[in-house]
């Protein structure tokens, strides 16, 4: 695909905003190009604050090239990669209808079920998607590109008003893309809920972490209502899992042979074990016989008499945005990739390769539930060897990623001094903050604060209303002998606290949930309850 060549000459009119993101702003827009011939599409538009950041920009370059190569009927199709306004932008095809998250809210409210052949049907295109992504050869290249989505989710989504399914958002994909620009081998992608255990623990997303979380998703559509974010332990894990499999009924199938089969290949599916779990080329190959086999309305008859007018009832404001009416000439995208070039990098500062270590786990809100969550991170850089970790929350998400040069910004309240050293490391292990403001290394006592059974966003602790030390998942740290205030935050719960006393010789504790609203902490003298 050459940008400058469909860039040329175009104008471009957008009429309104369909969604608002973290980097982007998403805009229904005419086309209006010098051959006379007017075009709907949807235009990605990145945020202004998000411009001169190299990696959230050539994360964007790489979405798109990777679409421009994925053509599939079931991927959201791309068209140009251009700037718009002088933000970068991609234009891409319209598709007129729901997410699956609208359509289950909205067949909620009507107090409906979604049919069991529907839901198949809609897996087994979204399937499809994640087989072409990975196993298929683009027209022009040798290998497949083995690109991983890593945030298969509801909203991820779409079902047309004609019944046409589209795999969106594949900005958070990993690939072997010979041309991949963003230099962001650290960040953390994905919504919690549907991260596949391993990925929770720490993996960086493998293709089988694709297909837990589209099992997921069909868990979710045969029952029409969310599960809640399922248990860390495996033994836990799999318990879950094989009880909400049990619990469905109305799976359309035309006997009890075939009934079980299905039910069998979702626990396959959602297997802890990653190699239990079918590819996603076998996936397509067993939801298209579930779909032969189910009774039920065809999706294409679906689509016409459900998601139409669900589709027309939730359809945003035209005219809403701040950008809504603007009319505006789009220009190519320079060829470059920001921050390509090595005189970019601030005078005496060495250009940097991304290291291959696990990153802190960063996640979006979890779709449905009661539990839906988001890791909120307070905006800050601290550095890291002569590297700034930029953490930055924003609407829905909270992203940790590398940036080349010194800080621009100045610590979070309470946080460490510009020259300690910190270590970023998978989640359920720490990112320790072991110098107050103003402290030296390695001195004090050592603690270690270990929480088991549920994601920790953050474990602290604190002294006069100040932070001592900080961790991320976990804490490792050393401090000066007293008392202290021990806060951990779990994901998805509010902060618990408790005095707790560090001696000489430090302290070691292993946290549990103890109830849903408190954590019980073990290792010294006597156990600690943590409560709101």
């Amino acid at each position: 695909m050459d940008p400058a060549a469909g860039a040329r000459g175009m104008e471009l009119v957008l009429l309104h905003e369909i969604n608002s993101g973290t980097f982007a702003r998403l805009y229904l827009a005419e086309t209006r190009g010098s051959s006379g011939l007017d075009r709907i599409v949807a235009v990605k538009i990145l945020r202004e604050q998000w411009g001169e950041q190299p990696d959230i920009v050539n994360r964007t370059r790489d979405e798109a090239r990777l679409l421009a190569r994925l053509r599939h009927k079931n991927i959201l199709r791309v068209e140009d990669l251009v700037e718009v306004d002088g933000q970068t932008a991609i234009i891409m095809e319209y598709v007129d209808g729901l997410d699956l998250k609208q359509l289950v809210h909205g067949m909620r409210d009507q107090r409906q079920r979604l049919p069991a052949k529907v839901a198949l049907h809609i897996a087994l295109y979204a399937a499809s998607a994640l087989e072409a992504a990975y196993f298929r050869v683009p027209t022009g290249l040798e290998q497949p590109l083995r690109v991983i989505h890593r945030d298969v989710k509801p909203s991820n989504i779409m079902v047309s008003t004609e019944g046409e399914v589209r795999v969106l958002d594949f900005g958070t994909a990993r690939s072997s893309h010979i041309l991949r620009s963003a230099q962001t081998g650290a960040m953390r992608f994905g919504s919690l809920k549907y991260m596949s255990p391993e990925r929770r623990e720490g993996d960086r997303g493998e293709h089988a972490g694709d297909v837990y979380a589209l099992g997921l998703v069909l868990l979710e559509l045969l029952r029409t209502e969310w599960l809640p974010l399922l248990p860390l332990d495996t033994d836990e894990h799999d318990r879950a899992i094989a009880q909400a499999i049990a619990q469905l009924d109305q799976l359309a199938m035309p006997n009890s042979e075939w009934d079980s089969t299905l039910r069998r290949v979702l626990g396959q599916m959602l297997s802890s074990d990653p190699a239990a779990r079918p590819s996603a080329d076998q996936v397509v190959k067993l939801l298209h016989a579930f779909v032969e086999q189910a009774n039920g309305p065809m999706l294409d008859r679906f689509a016409a008499e459900t998601v139409q007018p669900l589709a027309d009832r939730t359809r945003p404001k035209k005219g809403g945005g701040a950008l809504a009416g603007r009319s505006l000439m789009v220009t190519a995208l320079p060829d470059t990739p920001r921050g390509s070039d090595p005189r970019s990098a601030p005078r005496g500062e060495p250009t940097r390769s991304t290291p291959s270590r696990p990153a802190a786990q960063a996640v979006e809100p979890v779709d449905g539930g009661s539990g839906s969550t988001m890791v909120a991170v307070g905006a800050g850089v601290v550095v890291v060897g002569g590297v700034g970790l930029l953490l930055a929350a924003a609407i829905g998400t909270a992203i940790l990623w590398r940036a080349s040069g010194p800080p621009e910004a100045a610590l979070e309240a309470g946080g460490t001094a510009p020259n300690a050293t910190v270590e970023v490391a998978a989640t359920g292990s720490s990112v320790p903050v072991e110098v107050p403001a103003g402290g030296e290394a390695n001195t004090g006592e050592p603690v270690s604060v270990v929480v088991s059974g549920e994601p920790a966003q953050w474990v602290r602790l604190e002294r006069e209303g100040a932070t001592s030390a900080d961790g991320r998942g976990a804490l490792s740290a050393r401090v000066p002998e007293g008392d202290y205030a021990l806060a951990i935050k779990i994901v998805g719960r509010s902060a618990v606290r408790a005095p707790v006393s560090v001696p000489v010789g430090g302290l070691s504790l292993n946290c549990d949930p103890d109830t849903r609203a408190s954590l019980r902490c073990t290792g010294g003298k006597r156990a600690i309850l943590l409560k709101p």
